[in-house]
């Protein structure tokens, strides 16, 4: 009947004890799409000094991935195809003799770190912010670098503080002397960092070549009254901007027979070239 075959599949665990869990269902397309688009961890090879990023980087992949991996196994397998080089000569014999470690990813990942992230992180860190100052470089990358070894330790806000404070330039200290500093470290880091950037801008302004630009007034300029026009002598010089001949000059082209006009040789103002056409048709109406 209908009822008898609606409970065959309940009853097969009971009659096949040794039959294989059912696998999980595949995932709807609606959680294939609503997963996020990020790339794999980066490939690691053994340096102790990204251990610890390799290892988070893998733990977030499961995070947003459990349909991808439904066992610890899956999870182990991931985390092993991205290894190289001494990572990878460490973990090979594991998977290939099937060691407990590989399937249980929690168990394998706390070994992993155990072996290739680098010791005493935490010493390391506190000894290095005792020592690092800021040199040369802006505030706000050495506030970088002050800060990730900062993460590293369990320091106090009064002790981040002084070693923050310890280490910037002291034209810095100079300018913040002045100032009623923040009691708290992320506070005084953002104003270290704004003055820091203030002062940056200012200097740059300072060596930059200051170019003059002469301020032109929007006024029409006045302009001077223009006396009536004099009709001038035909033998003056009627360039723009000349003076009529002095005396002693018109004396000396005279007696030199230059033309009076324009003080060349061989001909006389009347048929000088040089004069405007106007003033020659005058010159040889009047011969």
């Amino acid at each position: 009947t209908r009822l008898d075959a609606l409970q065959v599949p309940q009853q097969l665990p009971q009659v096949f004890p040794d039959l294989p869990p059912s696998p999980p269902p595949a995932p709807s397309a609606s959680v294939l799409l609503s997963e996020p688009k990020i790339p794999s961890p980066l490939r690691y090879g053994g340096d102790p000094e990204t251990c610890r990023g390799f290892l988070n980087q893998c733990k977030i992949h499961f995070e947003l991935f459990p349909h991808r991996y439904p066992n610890e196994k899956s999870k182990v397998a991931f985390i092993i195809a991205l290894l190289f080089g001494k990572a990878l000569a460490w973990a090979s014999p594991l998977w290939e003799r099937d060691d407990p470690l590989v399937n249980n990813a929690a168990t394998f990942l706390s070994t992993f770190q155990q072996i290739f992230d680098a010791p005493g992180r935490k010493v390391n860190a506190s000894a290095r912010l005792l020592r690092i100052t800021q040199g040369s470089r802006a505030a706000s990358d050495y506030a970088i670098d002050f800060r990730t070894l900062a993460a590293e330790t369990s320091w106090n806000n009064e002790a981040l503080i002084a070693a923050f404070w310890h280490g910037l330039n002291d034209s810095l200290k100079d300018e913040l002397a002045a100032r009623d500093l923040p009691s708290l470290f992320e506070d005084l880091v953002s104003l270290v960092i704004n003055i820091d950037t203030r002062l940056r801008e200012r200097q740059l302004q300072r060596n930059r070549p200051r170019r003059f630009t002469p301020e032109f007034s929007t006024l029409a300029p006045a302009t001077a009254s223009v006396p009536a026009s004099v009709p001038a002598s035909v033998d003056e010089p009627m360039q723009l901007g000349a003076t009529r001949l002095s005396v002693e000059e018109r004396s000396r082209r005279r007696s030199a027979g230059l033309c009076m006009y324009c003080g060349s040789t061989g001909h006389f103002v009347k048929m000088c070239p040089n004069k405007p056409k106007q003033f020659l048709q005058q010159g040889n109406s009047s011969a």
